[in-house]
């Protein structure tokens, strides 16, 4: 597993680099895929608690697309160079975002449908 390869004090930032480095493409086509689907068809049905299961699958989506952009970053040799290097840094940096808002999202909707309605 990647998770024995790493230091044990390392960051969320490594382990993600290690898990998108390591996953092989089709992986993250699922990832990608599987997460745009289900994001459709809850957007599309919103059944209760609807907000959660987006949130989710928007996660597998973000973390697709940025791990297919770390692994086009990766450093190559001098006279080579990265083919639309800025597209690929700009969509990298936006679906970090995009990730972490799905994430901090799944988080709050969750502790709200567990309380539920609150009455003071």
């Amino acid at each position: 597993m990647v998770i024995e390869e790493l230091p044990r004090n390392a960051s969320l930032s490594e382990i993600l680099h290690a898990r998108a480095m390591h996953a092989s493409k089709g992986r993250l086509s699922m990832d990608m895929l599987g997460g745009a689907i289900v994001a459709g068809a809850i957007a599309w049905a919103r059944p209760k608690g609807w907000v959660v299961l987006l949130a989710a699958a928007l996660c597998f989506l973000a973390y697709g697309v940025w791990a297919t952009a770390e692994r086009r970053l990766q450093p190559v040799e001098f006279p080579a160079r990265i083919e639309h290097e800025s597209a690929w840094r700009a969509l990298h940096a936006a679906c970090a975002f995009v990730g972490l808002a799905a994430f901090c999202l799944l988080l709050l909707a969750f502790l709200g449908l567990a309380l539920g309605k609150i009455i003071s």
